[in-house]
Order: structure tokens, then C-alpha cells, then sequence
């Protein structure tokens, strides 16, 4: 009876068994506090290092040396200048940038390539109420360009580097084998 009286007392959200799992240690509210007690974390659960023999897994290459990396020449190798926007004019002032910095270096410039436009189109109600033949359309067109800089030098490279894209403009370059 008695046990009965004091599962009615039980608040809800809570258990009367006990806890088997061990209590959270507090956090304190300084970084260095943190970052100690996730690198004793760390510790805990490292495994101890054992000597693996690598003799088994040799094989004619030797990969410390220097020979089995071969350098990249220029010619090889170009740089891919991707960009976005939804101004064409800032696009415009952007290649004619490039277009410039390839100039003044010596590079080979190719491009721009117009990739496909994308067209988001938004439907919107004219009324807040009622009326719900009553439509606007509204649009955002993202405008893509693609260039291409080969025949890449230090000098050109450090200069996109330096270069700073207009604002509105989103700009991706990666190097690209040829």
C-alpha cells in the first residue's frame, strides 16, 4: 500500500529508479576549463601505441624519395576562374578585370564562356485575403561566366590572389590540368 502511495507522489518527467549512468561533469564557462577536460577525454580512450612492422608491406617504390614526385609544368596546368552573379554589368566589369591582370602578366586568357542563366521564379498572393486568382510573379536570374587563364606564371597567380571581386559577384577559382 505503501508502495502504491509513493508512485502517486512521483512527479511527472522523473523516475524513481535509480540512475545507472555516471553523473555529466559540469562544464565551466571558461575555454581552457573546456579544452581540458576534452583532451583528459581523449586520453581516456587512446589506445597503446604497438610497433607495426612495415617490412611485410614494402614495395619496389620508394616513396621518401624525391623521384616519384615529378614537377607540374605550366602548360599543364590552368586556372579556372568561375563566377555568379545577378548584375551582367558587374560580370562585364569583372572579365574586363581579369582580362587585365591576364594582360599584364602574360597569360593566355580564354573565355568568358556564358553558362546557363538560372531563373528562380517566386508566385506571390496581390492579396492578403482573399482574391487568390490575383498573382504576382516576381524572378531572380543568377548569371554564370567561365574563365579560363593557361600558361600560368607566379606573377599571374599572385595577382588573382590579390585581386578583389565586386561585391554582388561570387567567384570560385581552382587549378585544372589541361
Amino acid at each position: 500500500m505503501q508502495a502504491l502511495a509513493q508512485r502517486s507522489q512521483v512527479k511527472p518527467f522523473t523516475t524513481s529508479r535509480p540512475s545507472l549512468c555516471r553523473p555529466i561533469q559540469p562544464l565551466s564557462s571558461s575555454v581552457s576549463a573546456r579544452r581540458q577536460y576534452v583532451l583528459s577525454r581523449a586520453e581516456a580512450t587512446e589506445a597503446p601505441e604497438m610497433a607495426i612492422d612495415f617490412s611485410e608491406y614494402s614495395d619496389d617504390v620508394d616513396i621518401t624519395s624525391g623521384a616519384a614526385m615529378t614537377p607540374i609544368s605550366a602548360e599543364s596546368v590552368k586556372l579556372r576562374v568561375r563566377m555568379r552573379g545577378y548584375d551582367i554589368d558587374i560580370l562585364k566589369d569583372a572579365v574586363d578585370q581579369i582580362r587585365a591582370v591576364a594582360d599584364a602578366t602574360g597569360v593566355e586568357f580564354r573565355g568568358p564562356v556564358m553558362l546557363p542563366t538560372r531563373r528562380k521564379i517566386f508566385c506571390v498572393l496581390r492579396s492578403p485575403h482573399v482574391n487568390k486568382d490575383a498573382r504576382e510573379h516576381f524572378e531572380v536570374r543568377t548569371h554564370h561566366r567561365l574563365i579560363d587563364l593557361c600558361n600560368l606564371s607566379s606573377q599571374a597567380v599572385e595577382a588573382m590572389m590579390q585581386w578583389i571581386p565586386p561585391s554582388g559577384l561570387e567567384v570560385e577559382c581552382s587549378i585544372v590540368s589541361a
